[in-house]
């Protein structure tokens, strides 16, 4: 869920330059250009090779520290790469959260790669096999590394966020209104029955966070600032949002079987994160969210009720 803290003033790619400079001397003279801005975090390309991010708010900048934490432990665990924080900027006069980066990982956003262009049952495959080993790893170790537990267990605020997305998406028309009543109603309705136990979870899990080569191929999984112990949902709605039920169900060929209440969360998860890409798009003048959010919104339509 995005964080609702109080946010820094955007930096300029001078003054982010100016801090990295500043704290790196083996860096002082590298080319620094805007990568883009999420919720929660600003992020800069420096010398082509590596990535940093710069908090909005104090809340995220404690969670770019455990998320640090938490990457270097998974890292050896894990089939495919994950981010290696090797520069870390600790809090100071000039900017109190801090800052961090870390070598970028090869390939490109699978979002920005259009979806016929890719083996999404391969892709889901593959990516099953990715979330069983992180679901199968010791929920409390990630919490003894800072990672929280989920702090919307019964959906309230996910809902809440999801209607008023929702009403954003008609009145920019990415919606029409009698659509919008119907997932309205849908949204509305908390799925939180059967939830077995909390696993380590991404999070986020969409396109925008796994990487893919020339081929397809999946190279690594980035941006692990919403990380939790929670419900495994979430992460198969990131699947079912990206490539709808055909990749959910060959994500499950290598994952295994799971219940058919996980299979209803992910359903509900992947319309809140549908609604939540075309309202981003939308602020953020994002069309490739927009446009994956109604993509998104059309395949899951094509399923019962959420609560069915």
């Amino acid at each position: 869920m995005a964080h609702d803290a109080e946010q820094s003033p955007a930096l300029t790619d001078a003054e982010a330059a100016e801090r990295i400079h500043a704290r790196f001397p083996a860096l002082a003279t590298a080319r620094v250009v805007r990568l883009g801005e999420g919720t929660d975090h600003q992020a800069f390309e420096v010398e082509g090779r590596y990535v940093f991010r710069f908090p909005k708010s104090d809340e995220a900048a404690e969670h770019l520290k455990w998320e640090a934490r938490l990457l270097a432990w998974l890292g050896p665990r894990l089939p495919l790469p994950v981010p290696d924080y090797r520069f870390l900027a600790h809090p100071a006069a000039d900017l109190a959260a801090g800052f961090a980066g870390y070598e970028k990982l090869p390939g490109t956003p699978a979002l920005l790669v259009e979806p016929e262009r890719l083996d999404l049952s391969d892709l889901g495959r593959r990516l099953g096999a990715f979330l069983r080993a992180l679901h199968a790893l010791d929920p409390a170790e990630a919490a003894a590394l800072g990672v929280p537990a989920d702090d919307d267990p019964e959906l309230e605020a996910w809902s809440a966020a999801a209607v008023d997305d929702l009403r954003l998406a008609v009145e920019h028309s990415h919606m029409e209104p009698h659509r919008a009543a119907d997932w309205e109603q849908r949204l509305r309705v908390r799925p939180t029955e059967g939830r077995g136990a909390p696993r380590l979870v991404h999070g986020d899990f969409a396109a925008e966070h796994v990487l893919v080569d020339s081929h397809g191929a999946p190279t690594g999984v980035i941006d692990w600032s919403d990380a939790c112990v929670g419900d495994p949902a979430r992460d198969f709605a990131g699947l079912l949002h990206w490539g709808g039920a055909p990749m959910l169900t060959a994500s499950l060929e290598t994952y295994g079987a799971v219940s058919p209440a996980v299979l209803t969360r992910a359903r509900w998860f992947a319309a809140c994160r549908a609604v939540a890409d075309i309202a981003f798009g939308q602020t953020q003048g994002r069309p490739e969210y927009i446009a994956a959010g109604q993509r998104a919104l059309t395949g899951l339509g094509k399923h019962p009720p959420f609560d069915a």
